[in-house]
């Protein structure tokens, strides 16, 4: 095997754009690193989907609600490439993903103002 692919603690070394087939955007691309992603609990297999193993990572991870951001650290993959593959399993109903909120509200904001004097 080729040394520039392959290395010794890591194994075989697998480029992000190879792993997205190319695409750097999905129909979905403006997920938010925050967003968290949730196994719909819907089976691919049988409806023909092709999964990658960066899918199935995914949906394996997704059995709880979990961020875009802590999918990338655990995959060890740029949250490009997470993204791009949340929103294929987006396209085919694997997973739901619910944005953070937009707006918070002033008592939130004040509790943490009071957390935070109290350090």
């Amino acid at each position: 095997m080729d040394e520039a692919w392959y290395d010794e603690e890591a194994g075989p070394i697998v480029r992000p754009y190879t792993i997205t087939r190319g695409r750097t955007s999905g129909r979905h691309a403006q997920l938010d690193s925050a967003a968290q992603v949730v196994s719909a609990g819907t089976r691919l297999d049988a409806a023909g989907a092709e999964l990658t193993p960066e899918h199935r990572l995914i949906l394996d991870a997704c059995r709880r609600p979990v961020s875009l951001a802590e999918l990338a650290a655990a995959m060890e993959q740029p949250l490009g490439v997470v993204r791009v593959l949340c929103s294929d399993l987006l396209d085919h109903g694997a997973v739901v993903v619910r944005a953070p909120r937009a707006e918070v509200s002033r008592e939130i904001l004040e509790q943490v103002y009071r957390g935070l004097c109290r350090l």
